[in-house]
């Protein structure tokens, strides 16, 4: 039975409907010109027939259709799903052919401020969208994209000087053992909030993070002051990094354990109020991100050891974002980098003791 075309009395509206091979078809007219609508069922018809002879035209299914398969084929994260919203609501009923790169600028205008920054169309808008888009052709749903990526000028890449990073470390005493691990790793902040005693070995020196941004497992080694910052702490299960309160959520005064990992992941905002705070004491850049305590540790391992390729098993996708951060601190320092690096925690001689009994199994 061919599609046909009829009108609403009632509202004027046009219906195409029937039934083309096996399947049944009603819906509302892109038009409400009779002319239009008879040669959009044409249409219609001839793509189902199509199909059913040929299998699916490549580019056909809606970027909703992607958009689901997407977000089913694994686990995302909170900030993906989101970025992937805001490009549903925009582009969800356009079909995966009609997707390039004039729907950037059309992203850009309905997602994004006036004046977003290249870096921030990249990550906002063109990463997303080129994940799904991979995605789907990797099921045969459409071509790979390709797309025309902004750039913008190299960002300053900030690195910190021992004697700066020594001040920073001493900041309230709850983050205190979290920067230090910090500085001592170069872990990115999701893993060093995401460790689990479990995963850390302080015999042997080494903690492993599970969930890296590659994907891949990662084992850093301790230096002697991370072990002892560690060993000094008070609990030997869940998360590494907590504190405790006097009172509870519910608003008693039982004691309460809080873990980073409840607060928000993006731009360090887990620990933003004691990094101000240990930024203001040090007075140091008040620029500076949680962040920039990786880049130091990548600046200080170069200086120490000068080899990238080793670097680059730290955790860096590549050797060019590898060699950024060469050469950024200033000849001489090395020697306070080492001492830094094996210097144990405030309090030394405490420390090491308390250090000593716990990794020896007295009380």
């Amino acid at each position: 039975m061919p599609l046909t075309v009829t009108r609403c009395a009632s509202t004027s509206a046009l219906t195409i409907s029937g039934t083309v091979a096996g399947q049944r078809i009603r819906r509302r007219a892109s038009s409400d010109d009779l002319r239009l609508a008879r040669e959009e069922a044409a249409a219609l018809e001839v793509e189902i027939l199509r199909t059913q002879w040929r299998g699916e035209r490549r580019g056909a299914r809606t970027f909703a259709d992607a958009v689901t398969s997407y977000l089913e084929a694994a686990p995302r994260s909170e900030s993906t799903k989101a970025r992937v919203r805001r490009l549903l609501l925009v582009i969800g009923t356009i079909t995966l052919g009609e997707i390039d790169q004039g729907t950037i600028a059309r992203l850009k205008t309905a997602v994004l401020r006036p004046g977003a920054s290249p870096a921030i169309v990249s990550r906002g808008i063109i990463v997303p969208l080129r994940a799904i888009l991979r995605h789907a052709h990797r099921r045969g749903w459409c071509d790979a994209p390709t797309f025309e990526i902004p750039r913008g000028p190299d960002g300053r890449t900030r690195c910190l000087l021992p004697c700066e990073a020594e001040r920073i470390a001493v900041g309230a005493p709850h983050v205190r053992p979290l920067l230090v691990f910090l500085l001592s790793t170069g872990a990115r902040m999701s893993e060093a909030i995401e460790l689990d005693w479990r995963d850390l070995d302080l015999r042997g020196g080494r903690a492993i993070f599970w969930r890296t941004k590659t994907g891949k497992r990662r084992i850093a080694m301790l230096p002697p002051r991370a072990v002892a910052t560690l060993a000094a702490l008070q609990y030997r299960e869940g998360p590494v990094f907590r504190w405790e309160t006097t009172r509870s959520p519910n608003g008693t005064k039982a004691p309460h354990i809080h873990t980073y990992a409840d607060r928000r992941r993006e731009e360090g905002g887990q620990i933003k109020t004691a990094w101000r705070g240990a930024l203001r004491r040090a007075g140091v850049d008040p620029e500076l991100t949680p962040h920039d305590l990786r880049h130091t540790w990548a600046n200080w391992y170069y200086a120490l050891h000068r080899d990238l390729l080793a670097r680059r098993s730290k955790g860096w996708l590549s050797v060019v974002l590898v060699e950024r951060y060469a050469h950024l601190l200033p000849a001489g320092h090395e020697e306070a980098t080492r001492v830094l690096r094996a210097r144990l925690a405030p309090h030394w001689h405490r420390s090491r003791a308390r250090a000593r009994k716990l990794l020896m199994g007295l009380p």
